[in-house]
C-alpha cells in the first residue's frame, strides 16, 4: 500500500492508498502541530476512487488539493 507523508504549513499529512481490482481506497489524515490553528479541523477522511487514472496522477492531485485545503483553513491567512 503506497503512502505519502509530508508537512505543509505546520500540519503533518498522512495519505494511505490501498488498491482493489477497480478502486483506489484512500485514507487521509491531517494533523496540525501545537500552536497551529485551523478554522475548521480536518479529521480523518476516506475516499474510494475508480481506477480510471494512474496512481502517479492521483497522488499528485491529492497532494495539491490537500495543500490548498490547508492554506484555506489556516487562521490568519
Amino acid at each position: 500500500m503506497p503512502s505519502i507523508n509530508f508537512v505543509h504549513r505546520g500540519c503533518t499529512v498522512d495519505i494511505q492508498i490501498g488498491e482493489r481490482a477497480t478502486l483506489w481506497d484512500i485514507s487521509i489524515e491531517v494533523t496540525p502541530f501545537d500552536g497551529v490553528e485551523l478554522i475548521e479541523p480536518f479529521g480523518a477522511r476516506k475516499l474510494k476512487l475508480a481506477k480510471v487514472e494512474e496512481l502517479d496522477e492521483i497522488q499528485a492531485a491529492l497532494v495539491e488539493e490537500i495543500q490548498m485545503a490547508i492554506d484555506h483553513r489556516l487562521v490568519g491567512c
